[in-house]
């Protein structure tokens, strides 16, 4: 496996997090995995809140596309490619905030998992946990079938049995409101319920027309009213069709 950091120097010297003890915390991680053809490229940059990871994975890459300047990873543009890149290899990108000042940290992944990471080189290395069961599955044919929640549980059990200090669990989903419909439950507050059970060929009088042109007359309705519509569309004597204010109708049996 190659390794590859980027990002502002500060982020990334002193005992915390250098370039030493980062190739550690990955090759540790990926001791019983096959990386022959894994690129990995760090990117340690300020913004905890835009931590993520990327697994290119399905397709082999080059140097032409070990950089983008699309999408969330524009970025990697701003540095050169490496001059020792294989013509051939799969790629992961993973970007984090290293400094440590923000670590003990507990963060909510995407996937709703809340995780807990001691040092930056916890939050390091189950991050690349993650990307590397992706790899493992599209490459080396491992985890058949397995997705997002299945990278986090093998992440998860990898990292704690080397030795990283890391908590997760898996919060319950939330439950989705359920919206209620007031005109249902309470049909007193739909000024217009008497309409709505109304087809295609009823008939109603218009009460009210400000041009004083159709008033009085009966009307066609032509299609039954939307739920929450105020207007009715009906056709006048004289063929035209129009979208009357409810408000302005009257049932054909009342007066």
């Amino acid at each position: 496996m190659q390794i590859v950091v980027f990002g502002t120097r500060s982020r990334y010297t002193g005992s915390h997090s250098d370039f030493s003890n980062i190739t550690k915390t990955l090759e540790k991680v990926a001791r019983h995995t096959d990386t022959r053809h894994l690129v990995t490229a760090l990117y340690l940059l300020p913004g905890q809140n835009q931590n993520r990871g990327t697994a290119y994975v399905r397709h082999w890459y080059s140097r032409k596309n070990f950089t983008t300047q699309r999408g969330k990873w524009n970025f990697t543009a701003k540095w050169p490619d490496p001059d020792d890149l294989p013509d051939r290899f799969k790629l992961i990108r993973m970007r984090l905030d290293s400094h440590p000042s923000l670590y003990p940290k507990i963060e909510l992944d995407t996937y709703g998992w809340r995780f807990t990471y001691e040092t930056f080189h916890d939050h390091l290395a189950t991050l690349f946990a993650h990307e590397l069961h992706h790899y493992r599955r599209y490459h080396l044919g491992l985890h058949p079938g397995e997705g997002e929640q299945s990278a986090n549980r093998w992440a998860l059990e990898q990292v704690q049995k080397a030795g990283f200090r890391v908590m997760a669990e898996k919060q319950p989903a939330r439950q989705k409101k359920r919206r209620i419909n007031w005109k249902k439950k309470f049909p007193f507050l739909d000024p217009y319920l008497n309409y709505r059970h109304l087809k295609p060929g009823d008939q109603l009088i218009i009460a009210h027309d400000p041009r004083k042109q159709y008033g009085g007359q009966t009307v066609e309705v032509i299609r039954p009213i939307r739920t929450n519509s105020k207007r009715m569309v009906v056709r006048t004597r004289d063929g035209k069709t129009w979208r009357w204010p409810m408000n302005w109708l009257l049932l054909k049996n009342k007066s």
